[in-house]
Formats: structure tokens, sequence, C-alpha cells
């Protein structure tokens, strides 16, 4: 089937923030060789080619964006049994939770901490998602992709992929290279490891027998934070959590540790991962500690009434707005705390980061 062009179509709706402008093209693609033709479409005629997912994890700037969007909504989930585990590929434009929902109740263990998160299967290995102690880069066993230069089409194996905290190479050495196609997990029956995250550990106890247990948890954590779209929820306008959690060396771990006191903190109070030999911590408890409280108001953005890590836009405000109030947040936390915070959505449209509006 051929691709439907679509010219000054608004991206707003199509992401979570419901803020930004219009593609000048826009085309949904809904197999992988409409996405091929959405590539030569735009190599001939000379234009920039931007992917869009689900729109859950994506800050569109007000002068929309140039050229052609191109959304990889290619459906579809096929599953082997192999022993104990179960191979399962997925099309890229599945939402991520439908997924996770199937394979809970599945009896399959591996993503059932990762319940709840909004957006698509294929922006899943491009940001490494995690939450409560699981990462997706544990099952991921390869990625198909389609090249941006050539139209042809390949597997990636995992161990191509270069996973760290919230990184992948398609964000790194491979920027704008492929556009994934589908995702190949493996994932396993029987009991879900023990949780890692103390506030889920918290929330079931030891000795859990069934992912769904998990998965029940995560999600009523999540929603108590708005972190689950819920259309009468007056913060569902976000992308989730803005900011990723600083990993700081044992120098500026100490150093931060040195200003907690000075501010009369308890350092001890400071909650805290080991990431190898550096420490991560949460920027919530920066942001909190930096004066912010739950619903903070900067202009038409807010942060979120349950969750200080989340930007909303409460229904008035634009991209520029947004970056107003992340770049507010960024400055007193460096002042404060001497640490910066780096955005976790991708900002589309934007000239350079948080500073081209």
């Amino acid at each position: 089937m051929a691709i439907r062009i679509q010219r000054d179509h608004a991206l707003a709706p199509l992401t979570t923030l419901e803020v930004g402008g219009s593609a000048d093209v826009y085309v949904r693609a809904e197999t992988e060789g409409q996405v091929v033709e959405a590539i030569w479409y735009a190599q001939r005629a000379g234009l920039a080619l931007t992917v869009l997912g689900g729109g859950s994890n994506t800050l569109i700037a007000d002068a929309g964006v140039r050229g052609v969007v191109v959304q990889p909504a290619v459906m579809g989930r096929r599953v082997r049994a192999e022993g104990d585990a179960a191979v399962v590929e997925v099309g890229a434009g599945v939402p991520w939770d439908e997924l996770v929902a199937w394979s809970v109740s599945a009896g399959l263990c591996g993503l059932e901490a990762l319940s709840g998160i909004p957006g698509w299967v294929g922006a899943a290995p491009m940001q490494n998602i995690g939450a409560y102690g699981q990462e997706v880069a544990d099952v991921v066993e390869a990625v198909r992709v389609v090249r941006r230069d050539r139209g042809d089409a390949t597997w990636l194996a995992a161990d191509q992929l270069d996973f760290s905290y919230r990184m992948s190479a398609f964000k790194g050495r491979w920027r704008d290279r492929f556009v994934i196609m589908a995702v190949r997990f493996r994932l396993r029956r029987g009991a879900p490891d023990p949780p890692r995250y103390r506030e889920l550990l918290r929330a079931v106890g030891e000795g859990v027998d069934h992912p769904q247990v998990i998965r029940d948890a995560v999600l009523s954590l999540r929603r108590s934070k708005s972190m689950v779209l819920d259309d009468a929820d007056p913060n569902r306008r976000s992308a989730g959590s803005f900011f990723l959690n600083p990993i700081l060396s044992p120098v500026d771990f100490e150093r931060l540790k040195g200003r907690l006191s000075d501010h009369g903190f308890d350092p001890e109070t400071l909650p805290v991962w080991s990431e190898g030999s550096h420490h991560k911590v949460p920027a919530a408890w920066l942001i909190e500690r930096a004066g912010f409280q739950k619903g903070f108001e900067y202009g038409r953005a807010a942060l979120s009434s349950r969750h200080c890590l989340a930007l909303i836009n409460p229904g008035s405000a634009t991209a520029r707005d947004l970056i107003e109030l992340a770049q507010h947040v960024q400055g007193q936390v460096a002042l404060q705390w001497g640490v910066d915070l780096e955005p976790e959505p991708v900002l589309v449209g934007f000239a350079k980061g948080l500073d081209g509006v």
C-alpha cells in the first residue's frame, strides 16, 4: 500500500505533553515497506527525515518540525517457545504496556516491573527504558531496523547496541542512522526475580511467585505518582520523568554529601544506588531539596502535583514554557547541589537542546 502524505500535520496530539507545532509532511507507516517508501520520498524531495514513536517521551518545538516526520506504527506479535523461555518478536508500533500485560498474563517474566510505561515498543531499546530495578536491555535479544541511507532492513543483536542507563547506540553512535521496525525479546517462565527497588520490595514482600504480583504493585505505585496515563488525571500531560537520575563519580558524590551537610541535611538520608564505581542518586530528591514542591507553577507550566520529577502542561503551556521551567529547575539544582540534571525526553525541532527555544 502506498504511503499517504499529510502536509502541515499537527504533532501535539501525537504526544503525551500535547504541545508543539506541525510537521511539514507527516507519514504514518504501518508496514516496513511504507517506512522504506517514506525514506525514499524524503530523499527524493531533499527533505530532512524525523522519526516519531508513540510520543510519550518527546517534546516538540513550538515551531514544529521541518521536512518529513514518519511514525512507524508497525504492529504484530510472534512467539516461539524455547524450553522455559519464550522468544517474542513485536512490531515497533505496539503499545508498550499492551506487550507487558500480555507477557504477564502468559506467565512470562522480564517485563513486569516496566508496567504502565506509556509509548510504543520501538522506543524501548532506543531509550533502554527502565523502572523499579528492571531495564529492557536485560531481555532484548535483537532489534530489526531499516537503514535510513539505503532503505535495507537487518537484525542487530543486543550485544551491538551499547546499552547503558537510559542509553543505547541508537541515541549515541548510531543516532539518526536507523528506523526501528521490531524488537525481539527473550522472556522466561517461572517466578520473577526478587525486586531490586526498595519501594517495590516493600510493596510486594519476599517470595513473589508470579509476575502479575509485580505488575499490580508497579501500576499502583505509578498511579500514586500520576505516572500512568489517565484522561481524568490533571497531571496527565507529561513526558513522565523529565530528568535522568544523575550518576556521580566518587569525587562528585563526596562533594554532594559535603554540600548536603553544609545545608543542614544528613548525607546518610540521601538514597543512592551503586553503578560500578559511581553512584546514582534520585533527581526528584535533589529537586525537592532545592526548594521545589509538587505542583510548583512556573508561568503556564508546572511540576506534577504528585511527582516533582514530572513537568506537566496543565492545559495551555507551550514547549517554550516547559523548556523555561526545566531550565529553572536545572539552574536551582546546580546552584544548590552542584549537580547538572540531564533531560530525558527526546527534543524534536530544537536547535541546541534545552537552549534551542
